[in-house]
């Protein structure tokens, strides 16, 4: 007898270990993949609720308080690729004013830096991307971004802005009229170098610096020595404003006690040299600077613009006017940089991008690997947050953006190249589908491929995920199951968008929810359900008013009442849907009132709904949207705009109805 108990054990463990270790295994990647990301998203900064509680305990009459800015590149607000991002002027303008509320009047300077890519530290080149734009020249939707990062500047009321030399001439044809104070650094003639601001009692000098080497410290002293002597005869407090490079401001900050603080737009840790601080600028305008003065110490902190910080309804409203420009002119929409330029693929004048769907003609298994993974759905981020017409986000969420044959912003007849699909990780693939040879074709794809595009500041951690990510885009690994599918979505910004299309007296779709909403129902709110429900207009009625047209259904007018019905428990009683759904699916043949009494739902007022012209519409929506991802059959599972396999969910659920 025991040996058939330990037989029976290790045939068990056999059996069922593989599939136990693979879960395990699972669950342990997601969940480092997901901590990773957290750990290297986060900013180390002050949370601007501490801050303001740090404001309450001082009062503004003995403390000098100056707020600054720089190195924002034109960075209007976070691209909203990972949830926790910091920074936006929306963000900034109501952190500002939180801190005015407490009765500080706050000096606000900039330091430069609002031309995307300025600064030479600044500098950081995606793998081969390729700068359309001549040299340094703006191109127009960046000139457009530097206007309403001066209108924003403006609105928040900046006392001072320091721009560097090569900003100089865009500022100068802005379009708008700026009252703060732009300075400039020239010590070898007469210019705006300072700038002396009353801050309650007290008088606070801004001097600016651009220096390029220690060396030229000695070659200014004289003219520095004499502009120090004028402005702290003529003030209280002394703050260096510098474009200079670290190790000048560290020469700077020893040579000339009398700074209180050097400031710089350039990235850096906040260091001590004797008693002068120097300070840095979180790029991208992540933070807000804030510089504390009194008569006895200094204090630098920087303030965190995360999610916990609402917007300014002004601003705000100047960032979506911007959007609805850039989503109205062509002009704005041209893609100013283009990636993997220099690859052989790329570079051949007679290859050209032909979509993801050719692909699939010769490889199936790795199309199908494909559409489940999250580059199948990438545009959809951009459609949620209506940034689907703005270049600085397109490239990365497209194929060939910028390429004659590649995605074009607007151009219908592009949109099979939305989404990162075959071609932008294997190049364009005209070539290889009129000869496959492997030397037409990027086969192996080198990691810094896929960093062109997940770069730290759109997926943070990345470089220290890749071994653990590479499987998801590995097109030999095991099919994914829903749920892996759903998890992996759950890592981006947006709830995943779940669709289930059925006909309501289709026994397959019924089998359908029977099998998949217990299953939906764990994932709460972390998922955007919607049950969809496959309809058609009767042709006699297309030329109809909306209010007019009639609809059909396969299974005749009592299964359209009740498309139409649950439709309307939908949208009364979201919480109570699933538990009238699995009460139908158990009672389909009886009056649906049954149901509906049972899981506590009013059934005058869904009676009265039905027939209400609202509901008409929506089944317009319906229509329209089962003809956008051509559903054909009920059930059909719709993840993120992508029909999902039935393999991978269907279960018992054999058959469709058509």
């Amino acid at each position: 007898m025991k040996k058939y108990i330990l037989l029976t054990l290790i045939l068990t463990v056999v059996v069922v270990g593989p599939f136990v270790y693979q879960q395990w295994s699972e669950a342990k990647r997601l969940r480092y993949i997901r901590e990773t990301k957290q750990l290297a998203s986060q900013v180390h900064a002050t949370s601007l609720a501490d801050y303001i509680q740090q404001l309450k305990q001082i009062s503004p009459d003995s403390t000098q308080l100056l707020l600054f800015t720089g190195n924002t590149q034109a960075q209007l607000e976070p691209c909203g690729c990972f949830i926790g991002q910091s920074g936006g002027l929306p963000r900034r303008a109501k952190a500002i004013s939180r801190i005015r509320e407490t009765g500080f009047s706050p000096l606000l300077i900039d330091l430069g830096g609002v031309q995307p890519s300025q600064l030479p530290s600044m500098k950081t080149h995606s793998f081969e991307a390729d700068d359309l734009s001549a040299d340094n020249e703006v191109i127009m939707q960046d000139q457009h971004r530097i206007q309403t990062t001066l209108t924003a500047m403006e609105i928040m009321g900046y006392d001072a802005f320091f721009p560097f030399d090569a900003e100089t001439e865009i500022i100068q044809n802005r379009e708008v009229d700026l009252s703060f104070t732009f300075l400039d650094s020239d010590l070898t003639q007469d210019s705006d170098s300072y700038l002396i601001k009353t801050v309650g009692e007290k008088r606070i000098a801004m001097v600016t610096l651009d220096l390029k080497d220690p060396a030229e410290v000695a070659l200014v002293s004289k003219k520095l020595n004499s502009l120090l002597s004028e402005v702290q005869a003529q003030s209280d407090f002394v703050v260096g404003l510098s474009h200079s490079p670290i190790e000048v401001n560290r020469v700077l900050a020893q040579k000339y006690p009398s700074f209180s603080a050097i400031l710089s737009p350039y990235k850096g840790e906040t260091k001590k040299i004797g008693e002068v601080l120097l300070a840095y600028c979180n790029a991208k305008g992540k933070t807000l600077g804030a510089l504390m003065l009194t008569d006895t110490e200094m204090d630098i902190q920087q303030i965190a613009l995360t999610e916990q910080v609402s917007d300014d309804p002004d601003i705000r409203r100047l960032l979506d006017d911007f959007y609805h420009q850039v989503a109205t002119d062509h002009q704005l929409q041209i893609t100013s940089h283009r990636l993997f330029s220099s690859q052989q693929e790329e570079q051949d004048d007679k290859n050209s991008y032909i979509g993801s769907q050719t692909c699939q003609e010769c490889h199936q298994q790795e199309f199908s690997q494909w559409s489940h993974s999250s580059h199948a759905t990438a545009f959809n981020t951009l459609r949620t947050v209506g940034r689907e017409y703005y270049p600085e986000c397109v490239t990365c969420h497209v194929t060939g953006s910028g390429y004659e044959s590649g995605y074009q912003i607007g151009n219908p007849k592009r949109e099979h190249l939305v989404d990162v699909g075959c071609e932008t990780c294997h190049g364009p693939g005209k070539l290889h589908a009129y000869t496959p040879l492997k030397e037409n074709i990027r086969g192996q794809v080198p990691e810094k491929v896929c960093t062109a595009c997940h770069t730290p500041e759109h997926s943070p951690g990345f470089d220290q995920l890749i071994e653990y990510v590479m499987s998801e885009v590995d097109h030999s690994r095991t099919q994914l199951s829903l749920k892996q599918i759903l998890e992996q979505r759950m890592r981006g910004p947006m709830k995943p968008a779940v669709e289930l299309f059925v006909m309501s007296y289709c026994p397959y779709g019924v089998q359908a929810e029977q099998e998949l909403l217990p299953f939906f129902e764990k994932y709460g709110d972390r998922i955007d359900f919607k049950l969809r429900f496959i309809v058609g207009k009767d042709e006699a009625s297309e030329e109809k008013p909306s209010e007019q047209v009639e609809f059909t259904s396969l299974h005749g007018e009592p299964e359209l009442i009740e498309n139409k019905r649950q439709m309307v428990i939908a949208e009364l009683y979201p919480d109570k849907l699933f538990d009238y759904l699995l009460c139908r699916a158990d009672h389909l043949e009886e009056a649906w009132v049954n149901c509906a009494q049972e899981v506590e739902l009013d059934v005058e007022r869904i009676a009265q709904a039905v027939e209400s012209e609202k509901i008409t519409m929506q089944l317009l929506e319906e229509v329209q949207r089962t003809k956008e991802l051509s559903v054909k059959g009920s059930p059909t599972l719709v993840i993120d705009g992508r029909i999902i396999d039935g393999s991978l969910w269907r279960g018992r659920v054999s058959e469709t109805c058509r």
